[in-house]
């Protein structure tokens, strides 16, 4: 008997995904950096996974960025950042997490590259612990403040100090 991961699709974000990647409104904010990753999926930039189970909707996404050489990250070599990893609470802590994480690192692998970084809240010790597990590792410390655009066209400011993270793709 197969696990419920079976029934699991993992693919591409398409168009029609963006409203749904809102979250029932919880990241609405967010909806010009998702139409970005999009516009980064259709220009071989990006690689914005989502997971989804028929009848259900989409349950998990994990989206991967290339990045050109960055004296913080790699400096001479491209790298790719992993962000806006979610899994909805139902799902959580069952493999679909670690399943998302393999999709990337074979990702990177068939892109040629070496590198996945990302950056971690400090205040998420089981989501430090859940990247450690998967061999990731912390190599510095970030303010966490940034600012973005949001879906009304106000610029926004958050702060989240983070932990960055880093694995090497062998």
């Amino acid at each position: 008997m197969g696990s419920w991961l079976d029934s699991v699709n993992i693919r591409l974000m398409r168009e029609s995904d963006l409203p749904l990647i809102e979250w029932d409104g919880e990241y609405t904010r967010y909806r010009k950096i998702y139409r970005e990753i999009y516009r980064g999926l259709l220009a071989g930039r990006s690689t914005p996974w989502i997971a989804e189970i028929n009848q259900i909707g989409i349950i998990g996404q994990i989206f991967l960025t290339e990045k050109r050489p960055h004296p913080e990250y790699c400096p001479d070599q491209p790298y790719m950042f992993l962000s806006s990893f979610r899994v909805k609470p139902l799902f959580r802590n069952q493999g679909l997490g670690t399943l998302l994480l393999k999709i990337c690192e074979i990702t990177a692998r068939d892109r040629k590259v070496h590198s996945i970084f990302l950056n971690c809240a400090k205040t998420n010790r089981r989501c430090k612990k859940f990247y450690e597990r998967n061999g990731f590792s912390v190599i510095r410390e970030d303010s966490g403040r940034w600012t973005y655009i949001d879906h009304q066209g106000h610029i926004r400011e958050e702060v989240e100090p983070a932990w960055v993270m880093k694995k090497v793709i062998v």
